[in-house]
Protein backbone atom coordinates (compact mmCIF):
# COMPACT_ATOMS: atom_id res chain seq x y z
CA UNK A 1 0.00 0.00 0.00
CA UNK A 2 1.64 3.49 -1.11
CA UNK A 3 2.51 6.00 1.94
CA UNK A 4 0.45 8.56 0.87
CA UNK A 5 -2.88 6.33 1.24
CA UNK A 6 -2.16 4.96 4.39
CA UNK A 7 -2.19 8.43 5.44
CA UNK A 8 -5.11 9.88 4.15
CA UNK A 9 -8.06 11.06 6.06
CA UNK A 10 -10.82 8.30 5.74
CA UNK A 11 -14.28 10.08 4.09
CA UNK A 12 -17.43 8.39 6.29
CA UNK A 13 -20.60 8.09 4.39
CA UNK A 14 -22.60 8.96 7.55
CA UNK A 15 -22.64 12.29 8.90
CA UNK A 16 -21.02 13.94 11.97
CA UNK A 17 -24.32 13.75 14.23
CA UNK A 18 -24.72 10.25 13.52
CA UNK A 19 -21.20 9.13 14.62
CA UNK A 20 -21.60 10.85 17.66
CA UNK A 21 -25.19 9.40 18.26
CA UNK A 22 -22.98 5.80 17.98
CA UNK A 23 -20.47 7.09 20.61
CA UNK A 24 -23.65 8.49 22.59
CA UNK A 25 -24.82 5.32 23.14
CA UNK A 26 -21.86 3.18 23.66
CA UNK A 27 -21.64 5.77 26.87
CA UNK A 28 -25.08 4.56 27.76
CA UNK A 29 -24.19 1.18 27.43
CA UNK A 30 -21.09 1.47 30.19
CA UNK A 31 -23.34 3.67 32.34
CA UNK A 32 -25.70 1.02 32.47
CA UNK A 33 -24.41 -1.02 35.13
CA UNK A 34 -23.87 2.21 37.66
CA UNK A 35 -20.30 2.67 37.02
CA UNK A 36 -18.11 3.38 33.97
CA UNK A 37 -14.61 2.12 34.32
CA UNK A 38 -11.25 3.32 33.08
CA UNK A 39 -10.94 0.09 30.61
CA UNK A 40 -14.65 1.50 29.07
CA UNK A 41 -14.02 4.76 28.67
CA UNK A 42 -11.01 4.00 26.64
CA UNK A 43 -12.40 1.35 24.87
CA UNK A 44 -15.26 4.43 23.79
CA UNK A 45 -12.20 6.52 23.00
CA UNK A 46 -10.67 4.20 21.09
CA UNK A 47 -14.19 3.95 19.11
CA UNK A 48 -14.63 8.06 18.62
CA UNK A 49 -11.19 8.35 17.31
CA UNK A 50 -12.19 5.39 14.70
CA UNK A 51 -14.89 7.32 13.60
CA UNK A 52 -13.10 10.43 13.66
CA UNK A 53 -15.46 12.25 16.08
CA UNK A 54 -14.72 15.87 16.00
CA UNK A 55 -15.75 17.03 18.76
CA UNK A 56 -14.45 17.46 22.59
CA UNK A 57 -14.76 13.94 23.61
CA UNK A 58 -15.20 14.53 27.34
CA UNK A 59 -17.69 17.25 26.78
CA UNK A 60 -19.57 14.37 24.64
CA UNK A 61 -19.59 12.39 27.49
CA UNK A 62 -20.78 14.63 30.06
CA UNK A 63 -24.21 16.01 28.21
CA UNK A 64 -25.58 13.00 26.64
CA UNK A 65 -28.83 13.30 25.37
CA UNK A 66 -31.53 11.24 24.57
CA UNK A 67 -31.21 9.85 21.02
CA UNK A 68 -33.12 8.77 18.68
CA UNK A 69 -32.34 4.96 17.41
CA UNK A 70 -33.70 5.73 13.97
CA UNK A 71 -31.01 7.70 12.86
CA UNK A 72 -28.84 4.42 13.46
CA UNK A 73 -30.63 2.07 11.64
CA UNK A 74 -28.76 1.56 9.47
CA UNK A 75 -27.45 -2.10 8.96
CA UNK A 76 -23.91 -1.37 8.04
CA UNK A 77 -23.63 0.65 11.34
CA UNK A 78 -26.49 -1.41 13.24
CA UNK A 79 -24.05 -4.58 13.25
CA UNK A 80 -21.14 -2.26 14.17
CA UNK A 81 -23.00 -0.63 16.94
CA UNK A 82 -24.47 -4.00 18.36
CA UNK A 83 -20.66 -5.68 17.94
CA UNK A 84 -19.34 -2.56 19.84
CA UNK A 85 -21.95 -2.17 23.06
CA UNK A 86 -21.30 -5.87 23.16
CA UNK A 87 -17.76 -5.80 23.23
CA UNK A 88 -18.40 -3.01 25.72
CA UNK A 89 -19.88 -4.84 27.87
CA UNK A 90 -16.76 -7.72 28.75
CA UNK A 91 -14.41 -4.79 28.81
CA UNK A 92 -14.90 -4.62 32.93
CA UNK A 93 -14.33 -8.49 32.87
CA UNK A 94 -18.40 -8.90 33.85
CA UNK A 95 -21.64 -8.46 31.84
CA UNK A 96 -24.31 -7.02 34.10
CA UNK A 97 -27.86 -7.95 33.59
CA UNK A 98 -28.51 -4.30 33.06
CA UNK A 99 -26.03 -4.23 30.63
CA UNK A 100 -27.07 -7.06 28.53
CA UNK A 101 -31.05 -5.70 28.83
CA UNK A 102 -30.03 -2.40 27.37
CA UNK A 103 -27.97 -4.27 24.72
CA UNK A 104 -30.96 -6.58 23.83
CA UNK A 105 -33.12 -3.44 23.89
CA UNK A 106 -30.86 -1.83 21.89
CA UNK A 107 -30.50 -4.79 19.13
CA UNK A 108 -34.23 -5.11 18.82
CA UNK A 109 -34.62 -1.64 18.20
CA UNK A 110 -31.92 -2.11 15.35
CA UNK A 111 -34.60 -4.83 13.81
CA UNK A 112 -32.42 -7.79 15.56
CA UNK A 113 -34.41 -10.53 17.33
CA UNK A 114 -33.92 -10.61 21.19
CA UNK A 115 -32.59 -14.33 21.12
CA UNK A 116 -29.83 -13.11 18.50
CA UNK A 117 -28.82 -10.53 20.61
CA UNK A 118 -28.65 -12.38 23.56
CA UNK A 119 -26.57 -15.24 21.30
CA UNK A 120 -24.15 -12.33 20.00
CA UNK A 121 -22.95 -11.59 23.18
CA UNK A 122 -22.49 -15.16 24.26
CA UNK A 123 -20.70 -15.72 21.43
CA UNK A 124 -18.47 -12.80 22.03
CA UNK A 125 -17.77 -14.04 25.81
CA UNK A 126 -16.62 -17.73 24.10
CA UNK A 127 -14.33 -16.31 21.05
CA UNK A 128 -12.74 -13.74 23.70
CA UNK A 129 -11.84 -16.49 26.30
CA UNK A 130 -10.14 -17.81 22.82
CA UNK A 131 -8.44 -15.37 22.81
CA UNK A 132 -9.15 -14.65 19.43
CA UNK A 133 -8.53 -11.11 18.21
CA UNK A 134 -11.75 -8.08 18.03
CA UNK A 135 -11.64 -8.38 14.16
CA UNK A 136 -11.70 -12.27 14.05
CA UNK A 137 -14.72 -12.01 16.15
CA UNK A 138 -16.26 -9.77 14.29
CA UNK A 139 -15.87 -11.34 10.92
CA UNK A 140 -17.04 -14.48 12.59
CA UNK A 141 -20.49 -13.32 14.05
CA UNK A 142 -21.01 -11.00 10.50
CA UNK A 143 -21.37 -14.75 8.70
CA UNK A 144 -23.85 -15.56 11.79
CA UNK A 145 -25.87 -12.09 12.01
CA UNK A 146 -24.88 -9.61 10.16
CA UNK A 147 -26.84 -7.52 7.56
CA UNK A 148 -27.75 -9.54 4.04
Amino acid sequence: MPLQKMFQKKEFEEPMDYRQAYVEQLFKMAHSDGHMDECEYHFILKVAQRLEIEVDFEHMHQNLKNISLDALSSQKFGFDLLFDMSWLMLVDGEIDDRELELGINLGTQLGFQAPKVRQMVLSIVQHKKMGLPPSEIKDKLKQLFGPE
